[in-house]
């Protein structure tokens, strides 16, 4: 390759990989086409914090009052079933504590308590603050049981009866968290 060839190719890769200046990229064109490219705000955004406080508890006691319509996927069919050699679904716990969708009510649920801390509407602040604590501890812990309720059947001890057990250890915990809620 001449030399003249391999230097104009070193220049083009440089210049191809140079910093490029933020102000060069959001010029023009691209400034006014930032605001068509921006997410479209989601619905649980539009709802004050206690009203989505509110709409969070009211997710939580309709997973706790028909769990097992909505954890039980499937059942052996032909004979009588236990509950424990039923196959469970675990992400209900996850979505109904905000953990899986930016819509959910919960999601971000400690900006939900701030703003009604800071909006006034708190008269007892150590109460407030041990259930806030309360239900942050409780749902971390039925979030955690869910999640190892979904890896329950493939453990080396796993079965699942292990993931029927977990199953349980979350709703108990959720019911704690809905309670502090």
């Amino acid at each position: 390759m001449p030399r003249r060839a391999l230097a104009a190719l070193v220049v083009a890769v440089a210049s191809a990989l140079a910093p490029v200046r933020r102000r060069a990229l959001f010029g023009g064109a691209a400034a006014a086409a930032a605001p068509a490219l921006a997410p479209a705000p989601s619905w649980a955004a539009d709802l004050a914090p206690a009203a989505k406080l509110k709409k969070g508890f009211d997710g939580i006691d309709y997973l706790l009052n028909n769990w097992d319509k909505e954890t039980i996927k499937s059942c052996p069919t032909g004979q009588v079933t236990l509950k424990d050699e039923c196959d469970m679904d675990a992400n209900k716990v996850p979505a109904v504590l905000g953990l899986k969708s930016t819509d959910a009510p919960l999601f971000k649920i400690e900006r939900s308590f701030k703003a009604v801390l800071l909006g006034g509407d708190v008269d007892d602040i150590d109460a407030w603050t041990a259930a806030t604590e309360a239900f942050v501890q409780h749902a971390t812990s039925a979030q955690e049981y869910a999640y190892t309720a979904s890896f329950g059947e493939y453990n080396p001890s796993g079965g699942k009866d292990q993931v029927a057990k977990y199953m349980d250890l979350s709703k108990e915990e959720l019911g704690l968290a809905r309670d502090a809620l």
